[in-house]
């Protein structure tokens, strides 16, 4: 079942249709919720603020929050993931 699961989690990265000219590093499917909430907070939307013409910070954070989502509608005993 948890297999099944983290099969399912959405991917750490959002499908690009071009490279961006930097790196970004998203928390894996087994990182602790506490540790997407982080990324979106303390990265990701700092990022936008930085360089709001950037077309591809959008879509990391479209794609964090997917997951964010995701795992909120997970009861607890499904969860596979790091414990916050």
């Amino acid at each position: 079942m948890k297999a099944r699961l983290c099969a399912e989690h959405p991917d750490e990265c959002p499908e690009l249709h071009d490279a961006p000219p930097w790196l970004i590093h998203p928390p894996s499917r087994l990182s602790s919720t506490a540790a997407w909430q982080r990324f979106r907070d303390g990265t990701l939307l700092q990022l936008i603020a930085g360089r709001p013409d950037d077309p591809h910070l959008p879509q990391f954070l479209a794609q964090t929050e997917a997951v964010l989502a995701w795992r909120a509608a997970l009861p607890p005993e499904q969860r596979f993931w790091k414990a916050d």
